[in-house]
């Protein structure tokens, strides 16, 4: 039996919460639009002045801002996967997981065309999962469900799909795919076959190998190795297994021939070369926030709702045994997302716990710190909401925030010029 156990918290969102790098206009074979999606008036202030720090630098008022309710709007947008952006294509594209599309905008916010949907066809995708831009001439679509991906040229035409590889050696499940190299290749990482039987209330570490494999999904060259996710697995006749509460996350980010990678249970990226050569890594300055008695009861009220269901009477009994003496981590992950910006620079936050108090208000400000490289400080800057990062590059950022009803906003911000580039 698999157990969820990821309790009250929101759902995860996938690594693939990277920056890719946008696509041109004419991708995706761009239609006339009918009508346009308005830019925010310059001065607009949607809160990134409220609750300042003053010792923090502050993202601008937001030059785009994306986002309706009309249930029929090229910019109704649900569970945003990722952004791609090209400025001289003057395209900004969105995937929207909600209905498995891609739409295509102007850097103005000027709506292009939406291309996708959710199927099985040839322009379809069952899961849209993450977007990436590939060689610059393509964006690369990664299907959760098929496990797949697929090729969308700008310039329209074929799509081209590349298959699950099979990846040989010590592994077991689906390969999850990162992205791309700046030749083309393709970055995957996969778990190795994980047989380990845990003693009750005891977890362990998944390891995952990052690997590359041809443009066209061949081979299986395999370039580094971390740990991930926490497990576990007790065996016997009432058998279960699953993800640990606050569960450390695994993130893979492909920038040009580079590969940054890690977990966020350790405030540091790694980063190899895609000859496999090891580099540098970049350490964060980054502090754990503790976990709580209310975090460790919301999580399991979440699990122990779920015994309601019929179960076999021992398995019913080793769950509960299991809650009973389940070792909880002291804190959460160090780091929450980590995102690698266009110009080389790479951008994180801590974990933010969940709120075990639902009517807690909403966050009015968000703080990402960017660093310029091994050895470099980090810098705080400041942004409205729970600003969800996508993309950055010297001068502006691209993200993601939630409004009322939950609905989810694009924005696009220009950087404080403290922030713009710095020496690596």
């Amino acid at each position: 039996m698999k157990l969820d156990t990821m309790g009250a918290g929101p759902r995860p969102r996938y690594w693939t919460t990277l920056a890719a790098a946008m696509l041109a206009a004419a991708c995706l074979e761009g239609e006339n639009p009918a009508d346009a999606v308005g830019s925010a008036e310059p001065g607009t202030d949607i809160g990134t002045d409220v609750g300042a720090d003053p010792a923090h630098l502050r993202a601008g008022p937001p030059r785009v801002r994306l986002g309706s309710w009309t249930g029929e709007g090229h910019t109704d947008f649900y569970d945003i996967a990722g952004v791609v952006v090209d400025r001289s294509a003057d395209a900004l594209i969105v995937a929207n997981r909600g209905d498995a599309t891609l739409r295509a905008f102007t850097l103005d916010g000027e709506w292009r065309s939406t291309q996708g949907g959710v199927g099985s066809g040839p322009r379809e995708l069952e899961e849209l999962t993450a977007l990436f831009e590939y060689r610059g001439d393509s964006l690369a679509a990664y299907d959760g469900e098929r496990g797949d991906v697929s090729i969308w040229p700008y310039a329209g035409g074929d799509v081209r799909r590349v298959p699950v590889p099979t990846p040989s050696g010590d592994t077991l499940r689906t390969p999850g795919f990162h992205g791309s190299t700046v030749d083309g290749r393709l970055v995957w990482s996969v778990s190795r076959l994980d047989r380990i039987v845990d003693e009750i209330g005891e977890s362990h570490p998944r390891r995952l190998v990052i690997f590359l494999t041809s443009p066209e999904g061949a081979g299986f060259d395999p370039i580094a190795e971390t740990t991930g996710e926490r497990f576990f697995q007790y065996g016997g006749d009432a058998y279960i297994s699953g993800r640990i509460p606050f569960s450390p996350r695994v993130f893979v980010l492909p920038r040009d021939s580079d590969i940054l990678y890690g977990s966020t249970e350790r405030p540091r990226a790694e980063r190899v070369a895609d000859t496999g050569v090891a580099l540098a890594p970049i350490a964060f300055s980054v502090t754990a926030a503790p976990v709580t008695a209310a975090h460790r009861e919301t999580a399991l009220a979440g699990i122990r709702a779920r015994l309601d269901r019929p179960l076999p009477t021992s398995l019913r009994t080793l769950i509960a045994t299991t809650l009973d003496v389940w070792a909880f981590p002291d804190s959460f992950p160090v780091l929450g997302d980590v995102v690698a910006g266009e110009d080389g620079r790479v951008w994180v936050t801590g974990s933010r716990p969940p709120e075990a108090d639902p009517t807690r208000a909403a966050v009015e400000t968000t703080v990402w710190r960017v660093y310029a490289g091994p050895g470099s400080p980090g810098r705080d800057i400041e942004f409205p909401g729970d600003f969800r990062l996508l993309w950055a590059d010297e001068t502006e950022a691209v993200g993601v925030v939630r409004g009322e009803l939950d609905m989810e906003h694009v924005l696009v911000l220009p950087l404080p010029p403290v922030a713009g580039p710095m020496d690596s």
